[in-house]
């Protein structure tokens, strides 16, 4: 049964009339009283009965009448329901970001975007900005947020600058630090590029190794306890402890900054999920 023919019936129920379920459906008298005619044949029922007061339904017909009323409600309701989805086909990104950068800045953004394209998913892909690009320009992403100034044939929009700025559980100065031990954890190549060059407007010896750990987070704990300083750009990093931030400046004052590129290339953009979230930030 399609289902012109389930609102046949149900039309046919409301009416009790043939001529005015033809006017109805648009339809010609003949051509409701054939497909009356198949629907009977196919259920293998008499489904009404025709008279001088209109038609009568039998108890058969009756129910059929009941079933057509609740079966056209719910493919209306698919119908609608598909048709509203059509609009907004559910769809992923594949989003790049640093491991500070999808704990600290991507939820809210997430969050804001799904407020107005509640159909799109996330997939987040952590890895260093160097390696985001690569996967980039390799088309694995559809987009990245990474830090510095890395090469990149695609297109770039600046998201935020940075300040630099030192942890440490005592007041230290720039030109003093090589008398204390560093505490690090493994950065982007582009990151660590900017701190030795920093490093080197104060002092005439080598940036330090110091002690090494996977993450900031870490590398934060072990600040907080004593054991060294450290230099972070996430300002979240050590947002509950503002009284061991100390900001960092180049020799002629200017700040030391490091900037954060959303980037995409024009085949990622083309994507209507890609333009819908790089629009906003320009």
């Amino acid at each position: 049964m399609k289902m012109s023919d389930w609102l046949l019936l149900q039309t046919l129920y409301e009416y009790r009339n043939v001529t005015h379920a033809a006017d109805h459906l648009y339809l010609t008298q003949p051509t409701v009283t054939k497909r009356l005619k198949l629907i009977e044949e196919e259920f293998g029922v008499t489904i009404a009965i025709r008279g001088k007061r209109g038609i009568q339904f039998t108890p058969e017909g009756e129910y059929l009448a009941v079933k057509a009323s609740q079966i056209t409600a719910i493919l209306r309701e698919i119908r609608d329901h598909l048709a509203l989805s059509s609009q907004e086909e559910p769809s992923t990104l594949l989003v790049g970001a640093s491991n500070s950068m999808a704990r600290s800045s991507l939820p809210g953004l997430i969050q804001t975007h799904r407020l107005t394209h509640p159909h799109v998913q996330f997939e987040i892909i952590t890895e260093r900005s160097s390696q985001l690009t690569r996967l980039m320009e390799q088309g694995r992403l559809d987009l990245a947020f990474v830090n510095g100034e890395i090469p990149f044939s695609g297109e770039k929009l600046l998201f935020r600058r940075e300040h630099a700025y030192l942890a440490s559980t005592m007041p230290l100065k720039p030109e003093d630090l090589n008398q204390y031990p560093y505490l690090t954890y493994y950065k982007d190549p582009c990151t660590q590029s900017i701190l030795e060059h920093w490093w080197q407007e104060y002092h005439s010896s080598p940036f330090p190794t110091g002690l090494k750990v996977q993450h900031g987070d870490i590398c934060r704990e072990m600040v907080l306890k004593g054991l060294g300083y450290s230099i972070f750009f996430v300002q979240d990093y050590m947002a509950d402890y503002p009284q061991y931030q100390y900001t960092l400046y180049h020799r002629d004052g200017t700040p030391l900054l490091r900037n954060t590129w959303l980037i995409f290339t024009s085949h990622s953009f083309q994507k209507k999920q890609v333009r819908e979230f790089v629009e906003k930030f320009m």
